[in-house]
């Protein structure tokens, strides 16, 4: 949201005519810095939750890992499951949470914010005919992320084969 109203500043200022404004390009400057440093300080707090967040889960996961392990029968399950396959699979689980799963966090929280603040640009400039081009793009996106989402499916469980 802070960069679609940085947008607009930066509109507001290109057509202001500095004769005509009682304020001079360092106001409109200054109004645009800080903008810029509170969109990129929410941004870098965002980060460092979703780190610290990243770090509690993937903690909380090994440890409901572990404590699963150990409490499995040993003659059933340590006789059965090579030590190296064990190790392997905590390794890829605690990995997709560690570098995957904030990635994703933050793609996610930041597409509904994204997308809302482009309707609202289209709001705002009048172009209303764009909503409904919107819905029948949102339709197709669907359909096309579900047929790839059993193509993906398929390919990762045959990959771990």
């Amino acid at each position: 949201m802070l960069k679609v109203g940085a947008d607009f500043w930066l509109a507001h200022w290109s057509n202001v005519s500095i004769e005509e404004s009682e304020h001079g390009n360092s106001y409109y400057y200054s109004i645009y810095a800080i903008m810029g440093l509170v969109s990129a300080s929410s941004l870098f707090f965002q980060s460092l939750e979703i780190f610290f967040r990243g770090i509690i889960v993937s903690r909380k996961l090994h440890t409901q890992m572990f404590k699963r392990i150990i409490r499995a029968p040993i003659n059933l399950f340590f006789d059965r499951v090579p030590l190296g396959r064990l190790i392997n699979r905590f390794a890829s689980d605690l990995d997709m949470v560690d570098s995957t799963m904030p990635n994703n966090i933050s793609a996610l929280s930041h597409a509904p914010l994204n997308l809302l603040s482009r309707f609202v640009v289209c709001a705002i400039i009048g172009t209303m005919w764009v909503f409904p081009l919107a819905f029948v793009f949102m339709g197709l996106g669907v359909r096309i992320q579900r047929r790839q989402l059993t193509v993906y499916r398929e390919a990762f469980r045959l990959s771990k084969k």
